[in-house]
């Protein structure tokens, strides 16, 4: 069966209704009917309703830990607009850089073991691919008869990954993590791409043809942040 996420459907529906509800209260305005400004203050709830949309569609640690600190940073951003409490944005953002890198380190412990069992079950060296491109770039192309998945970092710098004259058998996993960077993969038509990634200021591209036959399934899991992914063929 085949398994497709938009884990950032719902954010940007809120954005084009919050949008829409803001040229609402302009175009009010301009008729003299209510003053906009009045209502222009509580802008955070937007932020909020992201946050939430995150927390619903996302089952997995990254896109929730994201919905958990827009659902924060709105809600506190509201109530400082309240007078309730005293908050500033700019106070916190290293935060961003603290939980990034704490994300990082889980992933890749929690992949770590994974990996190494599916390493041990094939004798190819193209099998696997790792590589990290940090304010560069990573060009590849595979031609594995067993391929099984990879890691794969960019921060600031992007990743080219060819996998075209590669093949799978039953099922292959990538990790993917992009921070201000990207990564584009191309693959063959017969492959069945399933992706688990949680977007924040970014997103991915699937560009692929759909298979009849799901044999071979490649499984994108990972973060992106402000940065972005495509998958074609």
């Amino acid at each position: 069966m085949e398994t497709r996420q938009n884990s950032f459907y719902a954010p940007r529906l809120v954005l084009g209704l919050g949008i829409i509800l803001i040229g609402i209260l302009f175009l009010l305005g301009n008729m003299d009917i209510i003053d906009p400004h009045d209502y222009l203050q509580y802008w955070p709830v937007i932020i909020m309703i992201i946050g939430i949309a995150y927390l619903i569609q996302c089952q997995h640690g990254p896109g929730r830990i994201w919905g958990t600190i827009l659902t924060f940073i709105g809600a506190a951003m509201l109530m400082d607009r309240l007078y309730f409490i005293r908050f500033s944005l700019w106070d916190y953002w290293p935060l961003i850089l603290v939980i990034t890198g704490i994300m990082m380190i889980v992933r890749a412990s929690s992949h770590r073991h994974r990996m190494a069992f599916s390493e041990a079950e094939t004798n190819d060296a193209n099998s696997f691919i790792k590589a990290v491109a940090i304010m560069g770039g990573f060009k590849r192309i595979n031609n594995s008869q067993d391929f099984k998945g990879g890691e794969f970092t960019a921060i600031m710098g992007g990743i080219e990954l060819d996998l075209r004259d590669a093949s799978i058998k039953g099922e292959a996993n990538i990790d993917v993590f992009t921070l201000m960077g990207g990564m584009s993969m191309r693959i063959p038509e017969d492959w069945l791409v399933i992706i688990d990634v949680s977007p924040f200021m970014g997103g991915y591209d699937d560009k692929t043809r759909h298979p009849i036959e799901n044999t071979k399934r490649l499984l994108i899991r990972g973060t992106t942040i402000m940065g972005g992914i495509e998958i074609k063929n």
